[in-house]
């Protein structure tokens, strides 16, 4: 998809010159290690105990009762800095994708992208001058109500970067969310998978229809032996159920999909979120989601983890995103 804000960016920046350091490489944060988690310890309470590794058995592909699947992007581009205040173009979509029986088609697909710049570091009349031309977005720090007034006055280019990918991550959090609620709304048949927590919506969290799938595993809930347990499950088995902690209680549990010998310890490894409601339908879903390990999802690097509707949901997305030739300019 073609940007329609860029190049009238572009024209803006030509006719309003000023003290600007264009920044030249065309490639997103995303690409180059920024948003990557850091491994932390958490807790988690059990709602099965002890953790022990159960066999979920197998279903026939027939009875699996996923039907929706949603999955969002986003995109960083640092375009330049004004008075060392660094100024972001950001870009986040989100798709439903549908499969009513084989062939999957776009359900709904919902795209924003903005200019994203530290209001309280940036020229007044600038600012009026691109927020009457553009949608601007404040890269506020999510925790500013909670810093100290010395911190605030201290202008850092790399914690104001940080800022402006927390906001763009938040605008495709709440668009992933808005779909979600949408397919809520509509009533649709079938059961929704969601890329990623459900805990992003209270409604998708609450609603018994709804599960995430979550591959990454930076944070840690369980300490040995508990996790030894998780680490050594098989393909097909998973671990007793819990509750993690975070926005809106749910219903997780770990699943192993592929067989990890001679692999890394999380190999074919995910992790399930579901409502409280869904506990008695625990090991149904998760031979659902055993029938979803054909197709292979390769030759994406996470194929081990992830089901193909989900990366049908990512390709799509990214066959839609602005070209990177449209940041040409820069250089």
């Amino acid at each position: 998809m073609a940007s329609s804000l860029l190049p009238n960016l572009q024209k803006h920046l030509r006719n309003n010159p000023g003290q600007r350091q264009l920044v030249r490489s065309p490639q997103y944060d995303e690409q180059t290690g920024f948003g990557e988690s850091i491994a932390r310890l958490s807790s988690a309470t059990l709602l099965e105990s002890p953790m022990r590794a159960i066999a979920v058995g197998e279903c026939d592909v027939s009875e699996n009762q996923f039907r929706y699947f949603i999955d969002g992007i986003q995109r960083s581009w640092l375009l330049y800095y004004q008075d060392y205040a660094p100024v972001y173009y950001g870009y986040v979509a989100a798709a439903v994708r549908q499969r009513p029986k084989v062939l999957m088609s776009t359900w709904q697909y919902r795209v924003q992208e903005a200019i994203y710049l530290p209001y309280r570091y940036f020229d007044p009349t600038e600012l009026a001058n691109l927020a009457a031309n553009f949608t601007v977005v404040d890269t506020a720090p999510r925790s500013m109500d909670e810093l100290a007034e010395d911190d605030l006055d201290d202008k850092q280019p790399q914690l104001l970067r940080e800022a402006a990918r927390n906001a763009i991550s938040d605008r495709r959090e709440k668009l992933e969310s808005d779909l979600a609620e949408l397919w809520i709304k509509q009533e649709q048949p079938g059961w929704l998978v969601m890329d990623g927590s459900i805990t992003i919506s209270k409604a998708a969290a609450e609603h018994n229809r709804i599960i995430g799938l979550i591959k990454s595993h930076n944070t840690q809930y369980f300490r040995f032996p508990e996790q030894e347990v998780i680490l050594n499950l098989k393909p097909g088995d998973r671990s007793s159920t819990f509750t993690p902690p975070g926005r809106h209680p749910v219903c997780s549990w770990y699943l192993r999909l592929r067989d990890n010998r001679n692999e890394d310890a999380y190999f074919g490894l995910v992790r399930v979120e579901a409502p409280l409601k869904a506990r008695a339908q625990v090991d149904e879903i998760s031979r659902w989601i055993l029938t979803e390990r054909r197709p292979l999802s390769l030759p994406d690097s996470r194929w081990d983890k992830m089901i193909y509707p989900i990366r049908d949901c990512e390709q799509f997305l990214r066959s839609q995103e602005p070209s990177r030739a449209t940041f040409g300019w820069l250089g």
